[in-house]
This record gives C-alpha cells, sequence and structure tokens, in this order.
C-alpha cells in the first residue's frame, strides 16, 4: 500500500481527481449562482419594491387603504403567490394571508416557510418578505413565493454533495488501477533492467502489441539491449582476437629476446636475431595503433577534418603508390572514374580506406587477374575496388570487417585482420555505407558517401 503511495501514477491520479472536483464544484456554484441566486436577487429588487410602495401608501394615504390594497393583491392571480401580513402594535392582526411571522420584527429580506391548507391538503410555500415597521408601530410585512427557487437550491446543495462524493470516488479508484497498470508494465522494466545489471543479457522488456507508449517505450529498450548484447559480444570477439594475435608474435618476441640472452657477445648470429626482433616489435606496434585508431575514430575522438577536394586524385595516388605492386604480382591495377567529383571530407583517412581496399583485394587475387577501382557520382560520390580473386562465403562477407577476422583463405596471407574493420570505421565516421558483394568471381567493395559529403 505504501508503494502506491509513493507512486508518481497514484498522486497524479489523486492530483486529477482533485482538480476535477474543484472544477465540478465551480461549475455547481455557476450554475447555483444562475439558477439561485441570479432569479433569488431579482425577486429580492421586486419585494423591497413593492413593500416600500405599501409603506409610501401607509404613510400618505393611510393604514385603512393600504389593507384593502393589500387584500385586493392577495386576490390576484399572479406567477408568483403574493404574501402579507398587517400586525397593529398590539399585537392585533390586521390582515394577513402569511400564515405565520416570527414574534419580532427581523430587519431586511427574510425566507420563511408559508406552507398553506387547502381542502385537507398542504401546499408549499416559501416566502420571501421585508418586514418593516410604520411610524405609528405597526409592521407591515410584504412578500412574494419563491418555492421554486429555494426547492432548486436544496437540488442543487444535494448533487453538488454527491457530485464532488462521486469524483473523489472515482478519482481514487481510477488512481489506484492506473498505478496497477502502470506498475506492471514499469516493473517489466525493471526486470529486464536487473537481468542485464546480473549479466544475464538476453533480459527483454515484455510487450503487451498494444502498441501505446509503453509498447513503444518497451521496443526501444528491447533495440537497445539487442545493441548492447551485439556489442558486448563484439567486445569479447576482439578481446579473444587480440588475445589470439598478440600470443604468436609475443611468444617470437620472447623467444628472441631469450635466444639473444643465451648468446655470447660478438656471435655473428646477433645481428639478424636483433632484426628479427624488431620486427616482431614493429608488428606487435602496428597491431596497437591500428586498434587504438579504430577504436578513437568509433568513439568520435578522433576529429574529421574535412576538407574539399577531388576523389579522383586520391584514388590516383592511391593507386600509383600499389602499381608497382601490382606489377610484381602480374595484376591489372585500372582506375575508371568521372573527373572531377569534389566532395568534402577527411583526405586522410579516405586515403587509408582506399589504400586498405586496394591493398586487400591485390592480397586475394591470384597473379593475370585484375583490380578495378571505379569512382562515380550517384547521388553521393561513390568508390568501388572490385577484384577477381577467389571472393568469399556470404558468412565471410557478414563477418569480415570484425576486428582479427580473417577468412578461411587468408591465413597463410600476411596481414592483421584490421583492414576491413579500419574501412567500416571511417565509413561510420562519415556517414557513408560500406558493401561487401560477391563480384563473380571475386568481391567487390563499395564505400557510398552520402549527397552533401
Amino acid at each position: 500500500m505504501s508503494r502506491l503511495f509513493r507512486s508518481l501514477s497514484f498522486r497524479l491520479a489523486v492530483l486529477y481527481a482533485v482538480l476535477f472536483g474543484i472544477s465540478v464544484v465551480v461549475l455547481i456554484g455557476a450554475i447555483y449562482w444562475i439558477r439561485y441566486e441570479r432569479p433569488l436577487d431579482a425577486m429580492r429588487a421586486s419585494v423591497t419594491t413593492e413593500a416600500e410602495a405599501y409603506q409610501t401608501i401607509a404613510r400618505s394615504r393611510g393604514l385603512g387603504e393600504t389593507i384593502q390594497l393589500l387584500n385586493r393583491r392577495a386576490k390576484e392571480r399572479a406567477d408568483r403567490k403574493p404574501f402579507h401580513a398587517v400586525i397593529a402594535s398590539d399585537g392585533t392582526v390586521l390582515s394577513r394571508n402569511l400564515p405565520s411571522w416570527p414574534s419580532r420584527s427581523i430587519e431586511g429580506l427574510n425566507l420563511m416557510e408559508a406552507d398553506i391548507l387547502t381542502e385537507g391538503d398542504e401546499i408549499d410555500y416559501s416566502a420571501l418578505v421585508l418586514d418593516q415597521t410604520i411610524p405609528d408601530g405597526t409592521r407591515l410585512i410584504v412578500g412574494r413565493d419563491v418555492e421554486d427557487i429555494t426547492r432548486l437550491r436544496e437540488q442543487l446543495e444535494a448533487a453538488s454533495f454527491w457530485l464532488v462524493v462521486g469524483t473523489l470516488i472515482l478519482g481514487l479508484t481510477g488512481g489506484w488501477l492506473m498505478s496497477r497498470a502502470i506498475g506492471k508494465r514499469i516493473d517489466s522494466v525493471t526486470r529486464a533492467a536487473l537481468l542485464v545489471m546480473e549479466g544475464d543479457l538476453t533480459g527483454r522488456v515484455e510487450m503487451r502489441g498494444t502498441n501505446d507508449d509503453f509498447d513503444r517505450l518497451g521496443d526501444t529498450l528491447n533495440l537497445m539491449l539487442e545493441r548492447i548484447q551485439t556489442l558486448f559480444a563484439a567486445v569479447q570477439r576482439v578481446s579473444d582476437h587480440i588475445t589470439h594475435e598478440l600470443r604468436t608474435p609475443l611468444a617470437r618476441l620472447v623467444g628472441k629476446l631469450e635466444e639473444i640472452e643465451k648468446r655470447p657477445p660478438g656471435d655473428p648470429g646477433l645481428p639478424a636475431l636483433i632484426g628479427d626482433a624488431s620486427m616482431e616489435a614493429a608488428r606487435l606496434q602496428r597491431i596497437f595503433a591500428a586498434i587504438l585508431r579504430i577504436s578513437r575514430i568509433e568513439q568520435g575522438r578522433h576529429a574529421i577534418q574535412r576538407k574539399t577536394a577531388d576523389v579522383v586524385t586520391i584514388v590516383e595516388d592511391v593507386v600509383e603508390l600499389y602499381q608497382p605492386v601490382a606489377e610484381v604480382r602480374g595484376i591489372a591495377l585500372t582506375v575508371k572514374a568521372e573527373r572531377p567529383l569534389i566532395a568534402a571530407f577527411d583526405v586522410d583517412l579516405v586515403f587509408q580506406a582506399l589504400s586498405n581496399l586496394i591493398d586487400n583485394a591485390l592480397k586475394h587475387t591470384p597473379p593475370s587477374s585484375s583490380v578495378e577501382i571505379v569512382a562515380s557520382k550517384t547521388g553521393g560520390v561513390t568508390i568501388t575496388v572490385a577484384d577477381t580473386g577467389v571472393g568469399l562465403s556470404p558468412e565471410e562477407r557478414a563477418r569480415v570487417t570484425e576486428p582479427f577476422y580473417r577468412s578461411s583463405l587468408a591465413h597463410d596471407l600476411p596481414g592483421d585482420g584490421l583492414g576491413l574493420s579500419m574501412v567500416a570505421a571511417i565509413a561510420r565516421a562519415h556517414g557513408a555505407r560500406l558493401s561487401i558483394e560477391d563480384n563473380e568471381p571475386g568481391l567487390r567493395v563499395t564505400l557510398a558517401f552520402p549527397e552533401g559529403e
């Protein structure tokens, strides 16, 4: 129960019930004023005018004529029955059709019961009267029936009470039901969060299929949890790959250093051992540098230095760099480009991405084959590197951008499995789309930069 009172939904429901109750009271107050107070004010003015007129007649023409006029008035058929009473100073009733009145004069306008028995039946009247005393001490009471107005007041007062009570009861009941319904949905989110906190990344928010706000929130949270699970699995795979990839060069480096330590000074084999150790250390340095750069790019810590440049010029520079390697291997390295292709991007990063793609294509393409680089503008700038090598299976194409992932045919080739990971990170940093497809034969990798890049 304490949880119920602490819940925001219940407190909002109570606040809503109170505000609704206040609005009902204000509405009833407006109806009360329009249907009761305003007609009663009109009757007050009318009775006051009549009473003051009869007092003026009594003073100017005498009490006898006043009584005659009042008796004649009492016999008139009017929408509101007229009442009067004339009582002498000694208490003698001189004229009346008012059943009863206070023993003492009460100043101002007053409401009093004026029920009349007619042939054994009681007719309810409520008289609004003005009690005045003329100079000779005679009380002159003049009024009109306002039974319909007073009955309406009683009805409004009874309705007001039950409306306010009913509103509060319904509001509190609705608040309790709403709090329970919302609490169950929140509990589902809490359970999923607790599972994740305990290390179970399969925890998900329960969906009701109602497509309401909670379902949309749950869907968003589930997508986030799936993304976290995917990233966590990727981190685990990267950790495993790093351990695996570094174990061999570290073991070789340690072995070389131990061998160097055993050799006597001046041993003719020392320079070769030191050179091998330096190569292993350099490879480790390259791996760590690549990992660090990928991490910095993906986390946004590497500032993208966008400059307006011709993409074709960058493509030609990279091709010129790798042309000797292609010639040695007997691979035709060609460029097909629409000039000029002006765009804004980080020149160094795009240069590195193209270098990695061409280097990767040359490694996996047999002699007497070809590698073609195509640069074109279809909305945004598109760069494609296509080779006629062995290609990759669909499963391998889906994983080839993972850090340290190497296909089954690449284990004997030089490399660290970070080239395409770097390309993917650079593409994401530029908002570009990286697609890896079958070139039949070979592989076709496309970098599609969005329009405006």
